[in-house]
């Protein structure tokens, strides 16, 4: 698929992953678009396409390239557009499935380095203490791990 059989117009769902809910403006059109914590909005790619463009940080995370992102495209082809996603990568985003495979990890000192390296923003460090409580997470160990790396106490999340 070419640039240019790609349909910019086509609104693809855009989802946000943080706890909180995230604001931007608009760049193609007038006005401002809200995120609710965890939802959904649904976006063109040549709005998504500007925004990156753009530099805004919730889509383009800590590395530009949508590592570490708030907001996450959940189209295969805007992605690919985008830059995000080619034949050998994929962009690197904390979700509830990369979240399962986490807390499914048995070894301490494993765990402690998986969180290490997939959890770095503070969105993300929100929702691994959240889905620990989600989850009733009940390895004291990895809790107290948990709260000292992410600054969360494990009885203050939802």
């Amino acid at each position: 698929m070419t640039e240019e059989s790609i349909n910019l117009e086509e609104k693809v769902s855009v989802k946000n992953l943080c706890g909180w809910d995230v604001y931007f403006s608009r760049i193609n059109s007038l006005g401002d678009v809200k995120v609710a914590s965890k939802g959904i909005v649904r976006l063109s790619r040549e709005e998504i396409q500007s925004q990156i463009y753009n530099g805004n940080k919730l889509f383009t995370g800590k590395d530009g390239n949508g590592s570490h992102a708030r907001l996450y495209v959940d189209d295969k082809v805007t992605r690919v557009l985008i830059g995000f996603d080619d034949d050998s990568n994929v962009q690197k985003v904390l979700d509830k499935p990369a979240l399962m495979d986490i807390f499914k990890i048995k070894g301490k000192k494993e765990f402690e380095t998986t969180i290490q390296s997939s959890v770095d923003t503070q969105a993300e460090k929100f929702a691994a203490m959240e889905y620990a409580k989600e989850i009733n997470f009940n390895d004291l160990a990895k809790v107290k791990f948990l709260e000292e790396y992410t600054g969360y106490r494990f009885e203050d999340t939802k």
